[in-house]
């Protein structure tokens, strides 16, 4: 368990009416606000070119594109998507891959000739039906 662990604790209506205020804050400072600017921003460009106009909820998603785009672009951290070319292996480490290759056919060669050497019958399988008339005509 966190030794520094917080609660938030919310009693009664006060509680309830301050957390609803957080929220619609946040969403109004997060998602409305920049879906409406976005929605401004692309209606103002279509009275210009020959595009559509939108409304509110397709500022929203509009909005949504953005923010998700910058993020996965712009995680330095963690790279959701990585645009470049894979390395190069350079030498050394080209010839023990192939070094390591060689041994691996090498040994699947011996593996497939040991078990085709070995003499190994399949187990055939018998009916119980068969085993208890057998068993019954031994005991006559």
């Amino acid at each position: 368990m966190k030794r520094k662990t917080r609660i938030i604790q919310i009693s009664g209506l006060r509680g309830l009416l301050t957390v609803i205020f957080i929220i619609s804050c946040l969403a109004a400072g997060f998602i409305a606000f920049p879906a409406i600017v976005a929605m401004h921003i692309w209606n103002f460009a279509a009275s210009y070119v020959a595009i559509p106009v939108i409304n509110v909820y397709q500022g929203v998603l509009l909005w949504a594109i953005v923010a998700i785009s910058v993020f996965i672009l712009n995680d330095r951290k963690k790279f959701l998507v990585a645009f470049k070319a894979p390395d190069r292996l350079s030498e050394s480490e080209m010839k023990s891959l192939l070094e390591r290759m060689k041994i691996q056919s090498q040994a699947q060669a011996i593996n497939s000739m040991i078990l085709k050497s070995r003499d190994i019958k399949p187990i055939e399988k018998t009916d119980k039906t068969d085993e208890k008339s057998e068993k019954e005509k031994e005991n006559v």
